[in-house]
């Protein structure tokens, strides 16, 4: 996460033992890890509420798809009309592409949204 390697930890061990004594080094250590534990599972809380919301944003754009194709079904020309004549396909079509277009935009949305919350939360992952 931090890129501090083996070298790196011992110095910061041997200035933390240098500062806090070697009675009060455990104790400090406990603490840290008490707090890096609860960062943690609030990163873990909020990776799981982003991609739950990820997921919704998905089937939302699924349901308005699904949508706008029994809307374009539904436009199809009806031989029993009333009058005697169909109804203009390009109406219901017209309609079903402005739906589609609509979806787009929603999910490019959602896609840009996405990208930028792991761009900005990829360095936050815990390790495994």
């Amino acid at each position: 996460m931090f890129n501090v390697g083996g070298m790196e930890l011992v110095v910061i061990g041997l200035v933390a033992l240098i500062v806090l004594g070697p009675d009060k080094l455990p104790g400090a250590l406990r603490q840290l890890g008490h707090v890096v534990g609860e960062l943690r599972r609030v990163s873990r809380g909020f990776q799981t509420d982003l991609r739950e919301a990820m997921h919704e944003a998905e089937r939302d754009v699924e349901r308005q798809r699904r949508a706008a194709e029994d809307a374009t079904r539904a436009g199809a020309p009806a031989t029993n009309a009333p009058s005697g004549t169909a109804p203009d396909p390009g109406a219901g079509m017209a309609a079903a592409q402005a739906e589609l277009e609509a979806m787009e935009t929603a999910q490019e949305r959602a896609e840009q949204e996405r990208d930028e919350h792991r761009g900005g939360s990829s360095g936050s992952e815990p390790a495994a």
